[in-house]
C-alpha cells in the first residue's frame, strides 16, 4: 500500500467514525492521514470539516489555511468562508467567496455562498443578483429559491416571495419551512384560505417528523403553525385540540389539559357532542388515569 493509499484509507476510516459521532478519535486518525498522504490537501479539509462542526473556528480556518498551501481547492474556499462568516466576519467571508468565483464560476454554490453573504449584509440586490445566478446555473437549488423568497419576502414583496417559494416548495427535498413562510406571506396579503391550507400542510408535516424524531424543537414548530392557523380560524375544534395535543408533547400538561376541557365544554354548549366526546378521548389518550376526564367524558355520553 503506498503512502497515498494508506492515507485514504485512514480518511474512510475518519468517515465512519464522524458517522458515529466520534469526533475526537476522527481527528486523531485524520492527522495520521496527514501524515502519510502525498497531497494531504482532502485531509487538511476533512480536518477543517471536523473542527467546524465542533465549532472550534479558528482551528478550522488554519486547517483550511493549510490545505490551501498545495493548491486552489473550490472546496476548501467554501469551508474557510463559511467558517469566517460563522465568526460573523463577513467582508472577510466575501473575500473568501470572490476567490471561490475565480475558481468556479460555473459552480451555484459560488453564487449561492455570496447571495448569502450579501443578504446578511443588507445588500439585498446583490443578493438577490446572486441567487439568480446560482438558479441560472442549476434552476432546481431548492435552497437558492427559498433564500431569494426570504430576501423578497423581508422587503414586504409578498407576491414575488409566493412565486419563489413555489419554486423552492417543488425543488427542495423538505418543503416545510418553506411552505410554512408562503402561508406567511398569504396571509400578509389578506389570502386567508391560501394561508390556513399551508399552515396546516406545515403543521401536519412537522407533526409526523416529530412522531418520528421525539424532537421538542420540531413539536414547537408544528405548535407554531397551528397557533398561525387558530388566529385565521379561531373557532376550529381540530384546531383546539392539536394545539392542546402539541402543548403536552412539549411538556406543557396543565396548559394542555386546560385547552381540552374547554374546548369539551364549549362543543357541549353548542350541543356539539360528538366533538366533546372525541376531544375527551383526546385527553384520556394523552392521560389515561384521568378520573376527572373520564366521569366528564361518562356524563357527557348519557346526555348523548
Amino acid at each position: 500500500m503506498s503512502p497515498q493509499e494508506l492515507a485514504d484509507f485512514l480518511l474512510n476510516e475518519v468517515r465512519l467514525l464522524c458517522r458515529e459521532s466520534q469526533h475526537e478519535q476522527a481527528l486523531d486518525v485524520v492527522e495520521q492521514a496527514i501524515k502519510h498522504a502525498t497531497d494531504p490537501t482532502q485531509a487538511w479539509l476533512i480536518k477543517g470539516q471536523i473542527l467546524f462542526g465542533l465549532h472550534l473556528y479558528d482551528d478550522a480556518i488554519k486547517a483550511a489555511e493549510e490545505a490551501l498551501k498545495y493548491g486552489d481547492n473550490a472546496e476548501v474556499l467554501k469551508l474557510k468562508g463559511n467558517v469566517i462568516a460563522t465568526k460573523g466576519d463577513l467582508e472577510g467571508a466575501l473575500e473568501t467567496f470572490n476567490e471561490l468565483e475565480k475558481l468556479a464560476s460555473d459552480d451555484p454554490d459560488t453564487y449561492f455562498l455570496k447571495g448569502s453573504i450579501f443578504a446578511e449584509m443588507g445588500n439585498m440586490d446583490e443578493a438577490i443578483a446572486n441567487f439568480d445566478r446560482a438558479i441560472e446555473v442549476r434552476p432546481d437549488m431548492g435552497h437558492a429559491w427559498y433564500n431569494k423568497a426570504m430576501v423578497f419576502f423581508n422587503q414586504e414583496r409578498y407576491g414575488a416571495a409566493i412565486n419563489a417559494l413555489d419554486s423552492a416548495i417543488e425543488f427542495m427535498e423538505d418543503a416545510t419551512e418553506p411552505i410554512f413562510i408562503k402561508g406567511m406571506a398569504h396571509r400578509k396579503l389578506g389570502q386567508s384560505k391560501e394561508a390556513l391550507e399551508c399552515f396546516l400542510t406545515a403543521a401536519e408535516m412537522w407533526e409526523m417528523r416529530a412522531l418520528v424524531t421525539n424532537s421538542q424543537t420540531v413539536y414547537l414548530e408544528a405548535l407554531t403553525a397551528i397557533e398561525n392557523a387558530l388566529e385565521i380560524d379561531v373557532t376550529n375544534i381540530e384546531l383546539w385540540k392539536k394545539r392542546g395535543k402539541l402543548l403536552y408533547k412539549l411538556g406543557h400538561k396543565e396548559d394542555a389539559r386546560s385547552i381540552l376541557i374547554n374546548t369539551a365544554e364549549l362543543c357541549v354548549q353548542e350541543d356539539n357532542i360528538t366533538d366533546a366526546l372525541a376531544t375527551y378521548d383526546l385527553l384520556l389518550e394523552l392521560e389515561p388515569d384521568n378520573e376527572e376526564a373520564q366521569k366528564a367524558r361518562e356524563d357527557i355520553g348519557n346526555i348523548a
